[in-house]
């Protein structure tokens, strides 16, 4: 937003801002190639201020997602020939990324996806049949996600050799044949490796990624002479888009992205080169599946049968004679069921040891297909076998639900609610300093009674996980935002308020110890609405104002990132146990229809 007194920059200029802002935030800055993305900029800016003033949708081009990576023996990076969970968290990534365009700019965005397959399925001897299996299989995961913002055309498709997409094996190889004449009749003589960052970036990737060989040069040299023509023709059939790259190179020209949330992905695997790891601590990792111990891990099935992520074996995911899966949520979260053809299970038999132990590893928790008589001693007695209850004013569980009989903030509303961490202020006054101190709770503990049909509702979780890893240039390097403390102050209500507070903005985790990141979204007046909600003042300590906005709207960026935030759909029956440390949320408004959880906060 800008500061007071700042004229507006006019809509076009502001929108295209808004847009380079998240090709910023997304894009990959490689440890081994120096970023000179600001070189990019002036050409960016100019390609997008043509589409943002015809009101045209910002298309993007990734020539990514060829097939998964050929077995070497027993040296298999992935799980089997077919998509699976590493292909389903890239997909939700980038149509985050467009998805956030979307959301600030009304014409839209998408990523047209082109698959390598018939540029380099020769080199790497793939059959047509799994490189064409691969590619149906990602199209209908993409669907089945409901992934709105993605496109997939083959090369061939783009260039116009072939009249549309195969819909067989039969038709897929004569595809492929005519792609292949196509690149191999503009094919370099030599393409020197040295010659440019990005070349020689993709070059010191082959050196890793290639198969072995006889001859390791040669088919080095084989393969980046079809990339550079495989880049022309990309360049030559899509002038209008935004080229994007799954290699490192300097985001000049195009632009890496990174097709995980950072924290999970910290040695740039591709999905095809990978696998998704849940370990013992519940964490995820995208890994080579050919460096891990396959005595620790276990290979886990989705319900179609298809090997789908790999998990450490550990008693966390034990769960005394319950048959469960345990789902990672996107992007941070994870979700426990009862396995298909078993439950549903009685919440009351659940071990809550273990919940709590999974929800410090891993929030939000999700319980989904649970039962629970609608007994509030029930729902009382878990949360003391989860820890001491935190009690308020009003007792200890609150039912959330619109209620203008009681003022607590826009918590007991339909309207939006700000980011926020639950207990920022729940006081108590210091016996010696007579300082007002903030003690919020550790964990909160969520049953939905029943879950608003209409649209909105969601309620979003962001982890300081996957936020603190972005943190950087483009908003505050981590080591800066330690030194510093925000001032609050919210108006007195029934259950809170009424103190201006001085908070850190980097805590150490209680539990696990760790970074996590404490904040509250500034919730001005102008979001409030009259006679139900009051405004939440936020500032950096010591900054002025204008320096304090800046700050606080890049942060606040950050909590709503779709590589941070988790949003969740109620289902009526849920169970949600958060680590109220670890995270930050918040809720859309909504419209009609009834909705309700049960909440208690517990440390």
């Amino acid at each position: 937003m800008p500061y007071a007194g700042t004229p507006p920059p006019p809509p076009t200029e502001e929108k295209v801002s808004q847009i380079l802002s998240i090709i910023s935030a997304y894009r990959h800055r490689s440890s081994n190639v120096a970023d000179r993305f600001s070189e990019f900029v002036p050409t960016l800016e100019k390609q997008l201020s043509d589409t943002v003033s015809k009101g045209e949708t910002v298309r993007f081009i990734l020539p990514a997602f060829p097939f998964k990576a050929p077995a070497e023996g027993n040296k298999r990076k992935t799980l089997g020939s077919l998509p699976d969970k590493a292909e389903e968290i890239a997909l939700k990534t980038l149509d985050g990324f467009a998805d956030s365009i979307a959301e600030i700019y009304e014409g839209g965005a998408t990523v047209v996806l082109v698959s390598d397959a018939s540029v380099y399925g020769d080199l790497l001897k793939i059959s047509d049949a799994d490189a064409f299996a691969y590619h149906q299989e990602l199209k209908k995961l993409a669907s089945s996600l409901e992934l709105t913002h993605l496109e997939f055309v083959r090369p061939g498709e783009l260039a116009g050799v072939v009249p549309e997409s195969a819909k067989t094996i039969e038709e897929y190889s004569a595809h492929v044949s005519k792609t292949r004449m196509l690149l191999d009749g503009s094919l370099a003589q030599s393409v020197d490796p040295t010659e440019d960052e990005n070349v020689q970036a993709t070059s010191r990737h082959y050196d890793t990624a290639l198969p072995q060989s006889d001859d390791p040069e040669a088919f080095k040299a084989a393969m980046l002479k079809r990339g550079k023509a495989y880049a022309k023709l990309i360049a030559s059939s899509a002038e209008s888009s935004i080229r994007l790259s799954i290699h490192e190179s300097n985001n000049v020209g195009k632009v890496t992205l990174d097709l995980f949330p950072p924290a999970t992905n910290p040695d740039f695997i591709t999905p095809w080169h990978g696998a998704v790891a849940v370990l013992a601590d519940a964490s995820v990792r995208i890994v080579d599946a050919s460096t891990v111990d396959m005595n620790k891990f276990e290979v886990v099935r989705n319900q179609e049968g298809r090997p789908w992520l790999l998990r450490e074996k550990c008693d966390l995911f034990d769960w005394f004679g319950m048959e469960v899966d345990f789902e990672p949520l996107f992007p941070c979260g994870m979700l426990v069921r009862p396995r298909h053809g078993y439950g549903p299970y009685k919440f009351e038999d659940v071990d809550m040891k273990r919940v709590r132990r999974l929800a410090l590893s891993s929030a939000p928790l999700l319980l989904r297909g649970f039962t629970m008589e609608i007994e509030k001693e029930v729902f009382r007695q878990k949360a003391r076998e989860l820890g001491e209850i935190q009690m308020w004013p009003f007792g200890d569980i609150l039912e959330v639900r619109e209620n203008a009989d009681f003022n607590m903030n826009n918590v007991l509303t339909r309207e939006a609610m700000p980011f926020h961490y639950d207990g920022v202020f729940k006081t108590v006054q210091d016996e010696k300093t007579g300082e007002w101190i903030s003690v919020p709770p550790l964990f909160q503990m969520f049953r939905n009674r029943a879950a608003s049909q209409s649209k909105g509702g969601l309620t979003l979780f962001s982890s300081s996980r996957n936020l603190i890893p972005l943190l950087g240039p483009d908003s505050i390097p981590l080591e800066e935002l330690r030194q510093l403390k925000w001032k609050t102050f919210t108006a007195v209500n029934e259950a809170f308020g009424g103190h201006e507070l001085q908070l850190p903005f980097i805590i150490t985790h209680p539990e696990s110890h760790v970074d996590t990141f404490r904040f509250h979204e500034p919730w001005p007046e102008s979001k409030c609405i009259a006679g139900s909600s009051e405004p939440t003042i936020v500032q950096v300590v010591g900054w002025p104002q204008d320096k304090s906005d800046a700050l606080c709207e890049k942060l606040t960026r950050l909590l709503y990132d779709r590589r941070v935030a988790y949003r969740h759909q109620w289902n009526a029956g849920d169970f949600i146990f958060n680590d109220n440390a670890m995270t930050h949320h918040t809720r859309t408004a909504f419209e009609d229809g009834h909705r309700e959880h049960w909440r208690v906060h517990v440390s």
